[in-house]
């Protein structure tokens, strides 16, 4: 019996964590624990090879992480989607550095820098685009206004959001709102 803990990338909600419990299970491991971004599991003998683990996972859009700079970047994504998620931005004073310092137990410098070399992107951006996803989410239901969404997702004024939203999307958020047909990305498409 050999216990693993296996790194994976694009996990992005419950849905997935469910998504790869089922595969890893249907593979003949016994599955201990499972999160946003990796899963603990239990492996009676030499099968399934970590070729089936990984062709299991690729099957429906995931992937085995094998180095430790893109497990960096994978717990940095998972942390600000659950952060975005929680809905606590508007209440958190904690900064971006802070939130992902604190989070990973790693200097925010050493996070960043290896972010924005593997994504080629800043982790501020890749934040805002996160907000943006959100934003898009949160106006296609319709339940708030556009300065309660501002304010969830932890913006000082609807204008800041504006902005952002129009330079990212190319529309305003009304514009954006009167679309029968949205142009929301999967967030592991972000």
């Amino acid at each position: 019996m050999e216990k693993m803990t296996l790194n994976i990338k694009n996990m992005v909600c419950d849905r997935c964590e469910m998504v790869i419990e089922t595969a890893l299970t249907a593979l003949g491991l016994e599955v201990d624990h499972v999160q946003l971004g990796k899963a603990e599991v239990t492996r009676k003998s030499d099968k399934p090879s970590m070729h089936e683990i990984e062709k299991e996972l690729e099957r429906f859009n995931f992937g085995l992480i094998k180095d430790d700079e893109s497990v960096v970047v994978e717990k940095v994504k998972t942390t600000l989607i659950k952060w975005i998620d929680s809905g606590e931005l508007e209440s958190d004073v904690t900064s971006l550095s802070d939130h992902l310092a604190k989070n990973l137990t790693k200097s925010y410098a050493t996070i960043s820098r290896v972010f924005s070399r593997k994504e080629e992107i800043t982790i501020e951006k890749y934040f805002i685009r996160l907000k943006i996803e959100k934003a898009k989410e949160l106006v296609e239901y319709g339940n708030q206004s556009f300065s309660e969404i501002a304010y969830q997702l932890g913006y000082k004024n609807l204008q800041h959001l504006s902005r952002q939203f129009k330079e990212i999307t190319g529309m305003s958020m009304s514009d954006y709102q009167k679309l029968q047909d949205s142009d929301r990305k999967s967030l592991d498409k972000i």
